[in-house]
């Protein structure tokens, strides 16, 4: 137990980033709920539109989840979009919001199209390291 704990903090310190990156990826997930959960009469919108603004979030969110944990991705997408779907059914104990499959589909399309592009840059960044010599 001890020796999984130290090669966990092994792989903390060797990338510091993460100290950083995984309690912002998890304030995103907070602030997702909250914004998802208010009443309606204090809903805050962009002019982008309600699809894009779950899009964004989500996408945003599934990003920095990603990086700050490297080799979760799969359970990072699975889990946002189970939480995407919680979220949007708990909106009905919420005055003035209701449920909807579209809102649903456009957190969880934004979630894996975050989880894909982080995926798909580091592979391209280490493709070219791998190139150069330098990895």
């Amino acid at each position: 137990m001890k020796a999984e704990a130290s090669a966990a903090d092994a792989t903390d310190m060797s990338y510091p980033y993460l100290r950083l990156l995984r309690p912002i990826g998890w304030g995103c997930v907070g602030l997702i709920a909250v914004l998802s959960l208010l009443p309606g009469h204090e809903m805050v919108r962009t002019s982008l539109g309600g699809h894009i603004e779950h899009a964004v979030a989500y996408a945003g969110t599934a990003a920095l989840l990603r990086l700050g944990y490297p080799a979760r991705g799969k359970r990072i997408a699975f889990g946002l979009v189970l939480y995407a779907g919680l979220l949007e059914l708990l909106q009905n104990f919420s005055p003035g919001r209701h449920p909807a499959v579209p809102d649903w589909l456009a957190s969880s399309t934004g979630a894996l199209v975050g989880i894909a592009v982080i995926h798909i840059s580091q592979q391209v960044w280490w493709r070219r390291l791998r190139l150069s010599g330098r990895a």
